[in-house]
């Protein structure tokens, strides 16, 4: 299980150092490869991160699904088709490829942010911007209980 958030930078290659503590959590599961791929949160774009086992494990669930649905290939076609395997050298770094950098406005303060079983990569700029909508969401005594939390 991830959590936290993590400011880092991307060199001029494209490589970024993974967190330590995500590091630690990759490597205690044994893995030296993830999946990028792309996302939007409140109209703002990211990267979404995954090891292989979760990102296999959705893979499975989408496979269930209708193929013929439009929404399923309409999320297989952006979300799944925009997913690059990579691997973490031993430094720790990914090398994000440029259509993913590019599609998420990447280019050097980038914010690692936890999910529960995968994370996120964002420009830490956008990242500020959600997290102001979100405190927002937290403002409201209804956001809560509507998530039945």
């Amino acid at each position: 299980m991830y959590s936290g958030r993590y400011d880092h930078a991307i060199d001029n290659k494209g490589r970024v150092s993974i967190p330590v503590r995500f590091r630690e959590e990759l490597q205690k599961n044994g893995h030296d490869r993830l999946f990028i791929t792309n996302n939007i949160v409140n109209s703002e774009r990211c990267l979404e991160v995954f090891p292989p086992d979760d990102w296999w494990r959705l893979v499975a669930k989408v496979r269930q699904k209708p193929a013929f649905d439009r929404n399923v290939q309409l999320f297989q076609l952006f979300y799944v088709g925009g997913a690059h395997e990579v691997e973490v050298d031993r430094q720790g770094r990914v090398l994000i490829p440029p259509k993913l950098r590019q599609f998420a406005h990447l280019d050097k303060d980038v914010t690692f942010s936890a999910t529960s079983d995968h994370f996120q990569l964002w420009d830490r700029v956008t990242l500020d911007r959600v997290m102001g909508e979100a405190e927002k969401c937290f403002a409201d005594p209804n956001f809560l209980s509507s998530l039945g939390i």
